[in-house]
């Protein structure tokens, strides 16, 4: 019985000391929970909230709560280049480039081609605590944003001043990405409580 309950008490004190892989992060707005590793990055911003984290791997990982929040789908960005504008790249986005599927055209213009074959991004519709929130990733590993976007945190009609959130972290490896929507999904707003 003495060396049962040795055994209880040794392994209650070493499972107390040891810590968490995780922590909870305030941003006012809301709180997430993030690996012990990532800090909290704080950034002025002008006419919205702006803050974010960087990652183990120095990764900056930015938000924006206000009017103006971006939605990456909105732009219907293509990876479909002029050959002009493509030979003014850097030689370090042209290799990062060979990973992806692209196209190099003479007149992006006149040129035909499909453009959905060429999105820079896709989505996902999931939720967000008390919210509908889309998970955004590049179509390309490693090429482009991740992240959220929260069309509407107060409710407003369509075209009103409504409150938006993105969250945005760029050309992510696989295990940050998902580590990163690992931790958006644990984001809890204050006014959903």
């Amino acid at each position: 019985m003495k060396k049962e309950l040795s055994i209880i008490l040794f392994l209650t004190l070493t499972l107390a000391c040891q810590k968490s892989e995780y922590k909870t992060v305030d941003f006012k707005a809301f709180k997430m929970t993030v690996p012990t590793t990532w800090n909290k990055y704080n950034i002025k911003g002008i006419d919205s909230y702006v803050s974010g984290l960087i990652t183990d791997n120095n990764d900056t990982l930015i938000f924006d709560l206000g009017w103006y929040s971006g939605d990456l789908t909105k732009n219907n960005e293509v990876l479909v280049f002029d050959r002009s504008e493509y030979l003014e790249f850097t030689e370090e986005k042209k290799q990062q480039l060979k990973k992806v599927k692209h196209l190099v055209v003479e007149d992006f213009l006149n040129k035909k081609f499909e453009a959905k074959d060429y999105l820079k991004y896709e989505f996902d519709i999931d939720s967000i605590d008390c919210f509908q929130a889309k998970f955004i990733k590049p179509r390309n590993k490693g090429f482009g944003a991740s992240g959220i976007y929260i069309d509407s945190l107060n409710g407003g009609e369509q075209n009103s001043n409504k409150i938006r959130l993105s969250f945005y972290g760029n050309s992510l490896s696989d295990s940050i990405q998902m580590k990163f929507f690992k931790a958006l999904k644990s984001i809890k707003f204050k006014f959903c409580e």
